[in-house]
């Protein structure tokens, strides 16, 4: 048996425009049509900033039976066999904190402290997963859906991009004294 330390966090993308810098030459402005959409989803990121180790679901709300769900789809990918202890840190939003969220046998919730986004490694990798969307123009949900899966399917295969992003020294000190 051994102990895992993993991060939660959810970040919510729709069809409203998600607007980056680019270059353009000297004298010129670059042009981003946008389309004013007001239907999103929500991107639902578990991370092992040790090693990089992440999973990803886009589920179309955030609520206590979407966590419920999301719960149970990471317990089966990262921990089938229910040998390891997964520490899932997570901020206290009320779908977290909930008495009717089913935690998986062999995981402990632990809560951030109130309003410190700041220390949440998995923050960096929910604003990374909207970076393919930037300056684009997308008209359907599935549309988005895509193109945010094709991204979190390509972070899972990349563990060293992922730990770059999430590897706090404050996490990976912790890590160390136990």
């Amino acid at each position: 048996m051994r102990v895992r330390l993993f991060v939660q966090d959810e970040g919510r993308v729709g069809l409203k425009p998600v607007l980056a810098r680019v270059w353009a030459p000297v004298g010129q402005r670059p042009v981003a049509v946008q389309h004013r959409g007001f239907q999103w989803v929500y991107t639902y990121v578990f991370v092992e900033p040790a090693t990089g180790t992440s999973d990803f679901m886009i589920l179309p709300t955030v609520s206590i039976d979407a966590m419920n769900v999301a719960l149970a789809a990471f317990t089966a990918q990262v921990n089938p066999t229910g040998r390891d202890v997964i520490v899932l840190l997570l901020d206290g939003a009320g779908w977290h904190t909930s008495p009717q969220v089913r935690v998986p046998p062999n995981m402990l919730l632990v809560h951030f402290p109130p309003y410190t986004p700041e220390l949440s490694p998995a923050e960096p990798l929910v604003g990374r997963v909207k970076r393919p969307l930037a300056n684009r123009l997308l008209k359907r949900l599935d549309d988005l859906v895509e193109v945010l899966s094709l991204d979190c399917r390509r972070l899972m295969t990349d563990p060293h991009q992922v730990r770059s992003l999430t590897a706090f020294p404050w996490i990976l000190n912790a890590l160390k004294s136990v």
